[in-house]
């Protein structure tokens, strides 16, 4: 099949075939799979320029349809790039290793990120191959290359410190010495494995690797260990023995924060729901991710009698009728006393095998056998579902086409018949804001604008709300971060109850509210999946916000990104329809942080760069420009300004120069 294609541009940069064949990827083809797997999608122009940077345009994109063509043939006919008039993505597959990766490390999942470098192979990006005819493409390479190898050293770290603490020495050995094999001069990975090799009682090899790392330091970089290691040579020298990490014990997480007693903010929606109720109407329940939309629906319908649920899956989409399929299973199992109808049987079995016999079924040809098969749903469903009061069907976004399709059809036979002489149940169906694709919003539109369905829309909880939660949980020292809460999360009440995990896992709960924090548990990836529905240049323009913080100006854009104003107002648009903006200023601390993760270290310093470029002509603070400046790694440029601030009376540190500047 297709899809069993992989990529691999960490080590030597291959496809995979999926009967084991191997093609080698040429040094273009790489760069892009490469760029594309850590940027995402970008705009064709610049990245045929950094491709091709002495060509003409009109030359550069006819080299890149040459370039698409070939990597297409190279893997049969499998789409890896996707391509329209303006802009380049990876395509659905194959399974790129880099990609893989730092969506791993972007939602600091560790061992996946170590995972995806032993499944590429564990080499260095694009090893072997060099752009020295491609200015920008090789200063962005070798960003990439140390972004890479922080996560993976990051991860690495992480999970070493996490068998540690477990007391789990036998995995802690085994990923120090894959990470020695691999970084062999590497003094922070072996000391890992010298302290590992005495912890586990053999002193003879914890020494052995001690003049190894040794040796290793004098020829490849010319130093000798560092006192600390050093130290704990002496210690192992002389039979010390060291203290054992403790194991880890993670505070146990209260009842109420797991699911809070009080569902705060929503009596207006539930109002409408039981208002929807008492109509007869279908309703829809639309909000953001993580505002509540499923524990909204799911109270309501315990308090109304027996009710069932439903779901939608990610993976739906890409398999015609599985929503379907799934739906009538559960309602199956939930039933086995309900006798169908051997022709309504029949006719489910082409979506629920099972059902049927070892007869094949005639394909749906005509309008009459169309319509038997969507009538044989309408019935199985009426009968499935006689005593149940309400039916709540989540995340119906991920719901495939035929399946909303014959659901809605069944769904309005039911409505418009009432069902005969059994009361039909009343639904409710909760989707994110913004997710729903085409065919389904135009599927909700034709109900609500027929009257036959209702759309609640779940906002953020306000301050007070906020507080009126944090009373709820009665747990000591979270009401004094109500403030803090409002503010980082936007009221978003998964992001609230995510950050007070993360405050407790943490124990800082009784401390002052952290200087900075990332987006915890599960709210970061919901954020993630926001970001990637964005445009590039929406994308690059939030980046770019980001890391000016405050002091970004929307006419800061066109210069920084080299784009038309027009592009940029776009973008900002695009940008506060997805509610990452709101005006000039991020809608939350939550967005604010998932954007400057979703940030590679070199497209950071780019972006760094050009911000300073602009704020020197504006001639901003010196302090302003100076940070600009050594974040984009330009310390020269930094200087003058670090000095110019310290004459100012502002104090500043220069850790290249190790110096404190102050003024005189």
């Amino acid at each position: 099949m297709a899809t069993a294609w992989k990529a691999q541009v960490l080590g030597l940069a291959q496809l995979e075939g999926p009967e084991g064949q191997r093609v080698r990827l040429e040094r273009r083809a790489a760069a892009l799979l490469a760029y594309l797997g850590l940027e995402g999608p970008s705009p064709k122009s610049s990245v045929a320029t950094l491709l091709w940077p002495d060509s003409p345009s009109a030359t550069a994109r006819g080299n890149m349809r040459q370039l698409l063509r070939r990597l297409r043939l190279a893997s049969g006919g499998l789409e890896l790039v996707e391509a329209d008039s303006e802009r380049l993505a990876l395509g659905s597959s194959p399974r790129l290793d880099v990609a893989l990766l730092r969506h791993a490390a972007v939602a600091q999942s560790h061992a996946e990120v170590l995972e995806a470098v032993r499944a590429g192979g564990g080499g260095v990006l694009l090893c072997g191959l060099d752009f020295d005819d491609c200015e920008e493409l090789a200063g962005w390479l070798d960003g990439a290359r140390a972004a890479v190898e922080g996560w993976v050293r990051n991860a690495r770290e992480a999970e070493l410190r996490r068998h540690l603490a477990l007391c789990d020495w036998t995995a802690a050995l085994t990923l120090a010495q894959d990470w020695v094999r691999q970084e062999p001069s590497s003094e922070q990975a072996g000391c890992h494995l010298i302290r590992l090799h005495h912890l586990r009682g053999d002193r003879s090899a914890a020494l052995t690797a001690f003049e190894r790392l040794r040796s290793t330091l004098a020829q490849d970089l010319g130093v000798t260990p560092m006192p600390d290691t050093l130290a704990l040579v002496r210690q192992i020298e002389k039979g010390t023995s060291l203290p054992r990490p403790v194991p880890v014990a993670f505070p146990s997480l209260p009842v109420s924060v797991l699911r809070p007693p009080v569902l705060v903010g929503r009596a207006a929606a539930w109002r409408q729901l039981q208002d929807g109720l008492n109509s007869g109407q279908l309703l829809f329940i639309s909000g953001e991710p993580g505002s509540g939309k499923s524990r909204l629906a799911e109270e309501f319908a315990a308090s109304q009698g027996r009710w069932v649920r439903m779901e939608g899956r990610p993976e739906d989409p890409d398999i015609p009728f599985s929503s379907q399929a799934r739906t009538f299973r559960v309602l199956l199992a939930r039933r086995p006393d309900v006798k169908l109808a051997d022709w309504v049987r029949a006719e489910l079995s082409r979506i629920v095998p099972e059902l049927g016999d070892a007869r094949p079924l005639p394909p749906l040809a005509s309008e009459a056998a169309e319509l038997r098969f969507y009538e044989a749903n309408v019935e199985a469903m009426g009968q499935l579902l006689a005593h149940e009061r309400l039916v709540v069907a989540d995340d119906v976004q991920y719901w495939d086409r035929a399946s909303a399709r014959v659901f809605v059809y069944a769904l309005k036979r039911m409505l418009e018949s009432g069902a005969g002489s059994s009361p039909r149940p009343c639904f409710i169906d909760c989707y994110r804001r913004g997710e729903l694709p085409p065919y389904a919003e135009a599927y909700v539109r034709q109900l609500v604008d027929s009257g036959m369905a209702r759309i609640i829309e779940l906002g953020p909880l306000s301050p007070e709300e906020v507080r009126q939660l944090l009373a709820g949980l009665e747990l000591p020292g979270a009401e004094a971060h109500a403030d803090n809460l409002a503010r980082y999360t936007g009221g978003n009440p998964l992001a609230i109850i995510e950050t007070l995990k993360h405050l407790i896992e943490t124990d800082s709960l009784h401390q002052e509210w952290p200087h900075r924090l990332p987006p915890p548990g599960r709210v970061g990836p919901l954020i993630q999946r926001r970001l990637a529905r964005l445009s590039p240049l929406a994308l690059q323009t939030a980046q770019l916000a980001a890391l000016a913080d405050s002091h970004f100006r929307a006419a800061l854009a066109p210069e920084a990104l080299e784009v038309p104003a027009s592009a940029v107002h776009a973008a900002l648009c695009e940008l506060e329809a997805a509610q990452i903006l709101v005006g000039e200023r991020f809608s939350h601390d939550l967005v604010l942080e998932a954007v400057r993760a979703s940030l590679p270290s070199a497209a950071a310093r780019l972006l760094h760069g050009r911000l300073a470029t602009v704020l020197e002509r504006e001639r901003a603070p010196a302090s302003l420009l100076a940070h600009h400046w050594r974040e984009a790694g330009r310390e020269e440029r930094a200087l003058p300004h670090l000095l110019a601030s310290a004459h100012a009376g502002e104090v500043l540190q220069l850790p290249v120069l190790g110096l404190e500047v102050r003024a005189s």
